[in-house]
């Protein structure tokens, strides 16, 4: 299997792969592009081509064509492979894989589920008062029932026993770890039992969980809406219900239509609105954004009428804006929601998402539609509830403009304004904020050798052998080591002499090799051999001053003794290293 990998490693072309899934943009002989693994104005993301590797040199995210589909897409090692076997036509015994990893036993388990219960709806007696509340009730057409897979989970435990344990033979310790159900007394119970069910799928169109909405009049301790559990296929944190339908909307659009739940998303989405998703709560997090910034920077909340003073959502929003995204809101004026809107008036709803503000705007107010201004119990509460947004805003000009209009909406001075958010800046740091910069580890002469050894393998790896005599640190040691074996019995090939180098080695060495390339990749034969010989002069000249300080060191010591004679001597040698060390700084 493992020669099968190698194979498919090789005929998959990274710049492909990630190319459809992120824009890049050739750089030299690399690829370059905003991280999709963290926020960033300037790419510092590369591809090589000819290591078949990416590398983030802002976040240090980096890996083969397999890694990249792990951490980008949520694949677990098996899908990759599988995906990769299909894209380039190599082929692998599915028994290599057995058993099935859990993720992918799970969304077996949650494929059959939602057509047990989207049957139910549809064609069972059980399902007759949900589909008749979905189509009548909340204006949902056959059309979106089917799109979306909606199902209904009736009350009757003994059909859900007979077709999923009896009939499809799945263990309920399956069952159980998909979430599908809870175990009591030994018995499996279908948690969603009595309500309507939402499947919910992950950007791939994988069905990782369900939604459960109680029906109207069922009488229960547990909330109106539950979700799967957090299971290996499912985190609530991650998904975005409905992407999986609107990504290609979503980038013909320019922009996404936030919403909370699934109506919210439906109801816009049947009327024509197609590039809405919906947020499992009011919060977007991380995961949220990251998977969010492959299709758009521009967001456009449309979230329920009491957004405004919603803690979690508010975090969500400073989420989002510090990893680059512009965000607007939608005003749904007496609407409790998007859900609401679309069904009264789906004109209404097209024009608030056209009208939407920035969201400072949105913040600044609804805190002036809340408290009275004209009070001053009221500007103090319209500061408190503003000014900490306000403090998080990164872009100095676009602070002093909501600032300057804060103090002139509450009648205040400027200055008075911007100190309170200075103060709240300040006030917000604690010790987990603060974050440490990376420090180089790398010497003055452990970074010369590695760029000395780097350039001689991009201009002529045959010439490594002359590199002995100036590499002395431990990695560039190793790698010319390693180097100079390569090329007595094989012609020099970058990426199968980084494959093969020692585990310990491989990632620097592949690191510094893009690096170092992309340094270099303007410079012509002449400068690449000049900057060569002026690296080895520096080498040398660290190895004078080393020597010259080994033998102050020494004359001192003499002195201490008061032994003249080794003075002497070594006062000699010392000035012999001087006039070597001059001869490097005299003009050609």
């Amino acid at each position: 299997m493992a020669g099968d990998i190698e194979e498919i490693k090789s005929k998959a072309d990274i710049v492909q792969i990630i190319s459809e899934r992120i824009a890049t943009k050739k750089a030299g002989k690399h690829y370059r592009a905003l991280c999709p693994f963290h926020g960033e104005k300037t790419p510092s993301f590369m591809i090589s081509p000819e290591l078949q590797i990416y590398k983030c040199f802002g976040c240090g995210e980096g890996g083969d064509v397999i890694t990249f589909l792990e951490k980008y897409e949520g694949m677990d090692f098996n899908e990759a492979i599988l995906y990769l076997s299909e894209r380039t036509g190599v082929k692998l015994e599915r028994g290599a894989f057995q058993p099935k990893k859990e993720k992918e036993k799970i969304v077996e388990i949650n494929a059959l589920a939602e057509k047990y219960y989207h049957y139910i709806l549809q064609n069972h007696s059980l399902g007759k008062d949900a589909l008749l509340y979905l189509k009548e009730k909340r204006k949902i057409t056959v059309n979106s029932i089917d799109k979306f897979g909606i199902g209904y989970s009736p009350q009757n435990q003994s059909l859900f026993e007979n077709f999923f344990i009896k009939k499809k033979g799945i263990k309920q310790d399956d069952l159980v770890r998909s979430g599908i159900c809870y175990e009591r007394y030994g018995k499996c119970f279908d948690r969603f039992a009595g309500r309507i069910i939402f499947p919910l799928y992950d950007h791939r169109g994988n069905p990782v969980g369900f939604s459960g909405r109680l029906m109207p009049g069922v009488d229960r301790d547990a909330g109106k809406y539950i979700n799967t559990p957090d299971t290996p296929a499912y985190h609530k944190s991650e998904l975005l219900f409905g992407l999986n339908f609107v990504k290609d909307d979503i980038k013909k659009e320019g922009y996404a239509i936030i919403t909370e739940g699934e109506l919210d998303m439906i109801s816009p989405w049947q009327r024509g609105v197609r590039n809405v998703i919906a947020i499992k709560g009011s919060a977007l997090t991380d995961a949220h954004a990251r998977l969010l910034s492959r299709f758009t920077q521009n967001l456009t909340l449309a979230l329920d009428s009491d957004f405004a003073g919603n803690t979690a959502a508010k975090r969500g929003i400073e989420t989002v804006q510090s990893m680059g995204f512009k965000v607007k809101v939608a005003r749904l004026g007496k609407y409790k929601d998007p859900d609401e809107m679309a069904v009264d008036d789906i004109k209404k709803f097209s024009k608030s998402l056209s009208d939407a503000v920035p969201v400072y705007d949105f913040i600044i107010d609804s805190a002036f539609e809340k408290y009275d201004s004209e009070k001053i119990d009221g500007k103090v509460d319209i500061s408190k509830e503003v000014v900490p947004f306000l403090s998080k805003i990164n872009d100095e000009i676009l602070k002093a403009y909501y600032v300057g209009l804060l103090s002139k909406k509450l009648q205040v001075p400027y200055d008075s304004v911007y100190a309170e958010v200075e103060k709240s800046k300040i006030g917000r740091i604690t010790r987990e904020d603060i974050k440490e910069e990376r420090v180089r580890t790398d010497g003055k002469r452990e970074l010369i050798e590695e760029t000395l050894l780097l350039l001689t393998i991009l201009r002529s790896a045959q010439e490594a052998g002359e590199l002995k005599r100036y590499i002395k640190s431990i990695f560039a040691k190793r790698v010319l080591e390693e180097l100079i074996s390569y090329i007595k019995v094989k012609e020099f090939n970058v990426k199968l002499f980084a494959d093969n180098l020692p585990t310990e080695l491989k990632e620097k060495f592949r690191e510094k090799y893009i690096a170092n390339s992309i340094a270099y990749e303007r410079s012509g034969d002449e400068k690449m051999a000049n900057e060569t010989e002026d690296l080895k002069r520096k080498l040398e000249l660290i190895d004078i001053s080393e020597s010259q300080k080994g033998l102050i060191a020494k004359i001192k010591e003499s002195e201490s003794r008061g032994d003249k004679k080794d003075v002497k001597t070594l006062q000699k040698k010392l000035n012999e290293l001087v006039d070597v060390k001059s001869k490097y700084f005299k003009p050609d």
